[in-house]
């Protein structure tokens, strides 16, 4: 079929693109034609798919537009500079792309996701990995379906629970993005969307269910996709696996091709040595049998050695000694473990256009005054408000004999930087948990007056789940400092052996972003920025632990600014319109406000008494 349009294309005088659109508006009109759809409406599809997105490639964007329904990756080969970033990075080793939304979850597209699912100037964040060597990218699926409107999308967890070893093929995939985005057919079973997809484990398509995170509704694989659009989930293993003939001959050709995979991975052998029918028949039948049980070999019965009386004395004398020596060779691990992070983190900011843009945006810091003392760190959000920690301001604002101050520009000693008094209550002061269990403890203040510097709510973006990130304010009171350091993904926990357990509990918040740094006391409210100096949290605080009766700080934390600006647009939307305004005329304030939207709706409303 290629060929038959190769031909008609150089009949015709087409270029080979030329040539590959017509094939695919070819496959476009079939599928219309099996659907029920009559050709008008097919072609009218493919003429209407026009939007534009964005692409970015370390801390560079990219514009591009889409004429036709292609794939993601299809689109990107379009564009020049992509060419030749993916010939760059594949000469040096494999390498698999991961293409992350912009959009909370944050959630990582297949290379065969369709386009037209994209939301209008959406930005892709590009970045590659080591490939896995078993993901499904050498011959993707293709559907010939490119209204948004017979699609749905739902994002799965790149964790299952403690049930589910494996979620992914690749497993590098699951310490670069928490979520992956599935797309697939409406009136089609979950259970082929992840098939088609390509990078979950047979374990999964075999024994997994999927568990509603907002609800922990479960819904099995052999369900339809029609009504999880949007929705959030995790895999988990399903107490009643599908046993229907469908099923077992799914699980039969997928034991097959495992073996295939195993066969090619052998040594070769000779051509001669090809096997015969009754050998195939035979592996059928023993893929069909589950399998064996393992036997677990029993030892003999152990007798007490004799005269080993003092040998033993010996070995619990040295016991003490030994687990000692241990613990020291552990902690060597983990300061080794720091060092080599925070080199990590020192490179990321020692380039110089970064360090020109951290100091622009330190413009925006300033430090929040009590009475002309110190008591916290501070930014400005947007026009004449600044954001900070509500512990930070306490009771202060509401207080006359407290006179609240913010000082910019606050550098020198020398110099007392440019104090502008804060209005007397706060905007929005929230020190509780949201309603879904996030940990919230900001302040909005308004100045009395104009302070003619940038807003860093424009360069707000969704935190990352790992990477260096950079934290400038006031420490300790003193002049406006900086300091680099770096996420701790949540799977890297277990390395710092010394967090609490009441540190182990909350982690499970996913408002908090955890990392070490230097700033102490008097840096809550710093903003904190990731490796591309985009605008992620506020640093908040930190967890102690105790060793030698003294007690040592080991990680801080800071609150995502997405649960903040949530909350700052319920708050705001009835007192505050000038608030509401502002938010609703950002480009990238879409899914914060969409999110708020969600929230307000699901609060009660008061009755009407009238």
């Amino acid at each position: 079929m290629a060929e038959c349009y190769k031909e008609e294309g150089e009949r015709r005088g087409l270029d080979t693109d030329t040539t590959q659109m017509l094939r695919m508006a070819e496959g476009y009109k079939e599928e219309g034609e099996r659907s029920g759809l009559d050709t008008d409406t097919t072609q009218m599809k493919t003429e209407n798919h026009k939007h534009s997105f964005r692409f970015c490639y370390k801390s560079k964007n990219y514009t591009m537009t889409c004429n036709t329904p292609k794939t993601i990756l299809e689109t990107l080969q379009t564009d020049s500079s992509f060419k030749g970033i993916y010939k760059e990075i594949q000469k040096k080793s494999k390498q698999e792309i991961v293409i992350r939304r912009e959009q909370m979850p944050r959630a990582a597209l297949t290379t065969h996701f369709p386009c037209c699912l994209l939301n209008h100037n959406e930005l892709l964040d590009l970045e590659f990995i080591t490939s896995g060597g078993n993901s499904d990218t050498v011959n993707p699926p293709k559907i010939a379906v490119n209204s948004h409107e017979n699609l749905v999308c739902f994002y799965i967890q790149t964790r299952g629970d403690e049930n589910i070893r494996m979620v992914m093929k690749n497993n590098k995939l699951k310490s670069t993005v928490d979520y992956v985005c599935v797309y697939a057919v409406k009136g089609e079973k979950v259970k082929r969307a992840l098939k088609r997809d390509g990078r979950f484990t047979d374990a999964v398509i075999k024994k997994g269910a999927l568990n509603e995170q907002e609800n922990k509704n479960i819904t099995n694989l052999s369900n339809l996709v029609d009504y999880l659009d949007g929705k959030q989930f995790q895999v988990i293993v399903s107490r009643h696996p599908t046993g229907s003939q469908e099923s077992s001959q799914e699980l039969s050709q997928e034991s097959e091709e495992i073996v295939k995979v195993e066969k090619s991975e052998a040594p070769e052998t000779s051509q001669e040595e090809k096997p015969n029918q009754n050998s195939t028949s035979a592996q059928e039948k023993k893929t069909d049998t589950p399998p064996k049980e393992k036997k677990w070999r029993k030892f003999p019965d152990t007798k007490e050695i004799s005269n080993t009386e003092e040998i033993l004395k010996l070995l619990r004398e040295q016991h003490g000694d030994l687990l000692k020596t241990l613990k020291e060779r552990e902690n060597v691990d983990v300061k080794r473990f720091f060092r080599e992070e925070y080199d990590k983190s020192i490179q990321s900011f020692s380039e110089v256009k970064k360090v020109r843009l951290l100091m622009e945006r330190s413009n925006s810091v300033c430090q929040i005054r009590i009475n002309n003392s110190a008591v916290g760190s501070g930014f400005l959000l947007f026009n004449n408000f600044i954001l900070t920690n509500a512990h930070v301001v306490g009771d202060s604002c509401s207080e006359p004999k407290q006179k609240l101050t913010a000082a910019f520009h606050f550098e020198d000693l020398s110099s007392v930087g440019n104090v502008i008094p804060v209005n007397e209550n706060p905007v929005v002061y929230m020190k509780e948990y949201d309603d879904m269990g996030n940990y919230l403890d900001f302040a909005l203040l308004e100045l009395s007056s104009d302070v003619n510097l940038p807003g860093l709510l424009s360069f707000y973006s969704p935190p990352s789940i790992r990477g260096p990130v950079c934290i400038i304010g006031h420490p300790e009171g003193n002049v406006k400092q900086m300091d680099p350091s770096f996420i701790f993904a949540k799977e890297d926990t277990h390395v710092l052996h010394v967090i609490t357990a009441l540190c182990l509990a909350e982690d499970i918040c996913k408002s908090k972003i955890f990392y070490n740094t230097c700033f102490s006391h008097g840096s809550s409210g710093s903003p904190l920025f990731d490796e591309y100096c985009n605008l992620i949290g506020v640093h908040t605080g930190g967890y102690d632990y105790e060793e030698e009766r003294k007690k040592k700080k080991v990680i801080e934390f800071s609150i995502s600014l997405l649960q903040i600006l949530v909350n700052i647009f319920i708050k705001c939307n009835e007192k505050r319109s000038d608030v509401v305004q502002y938010f609703e005329s950002q480009n990238n304030m879409k899914y914060v406000i969409d999110k708020a939207k969600e929230k307000l709706e699901r609060i009660p409303q008061p009755m009407d008494t009238s």
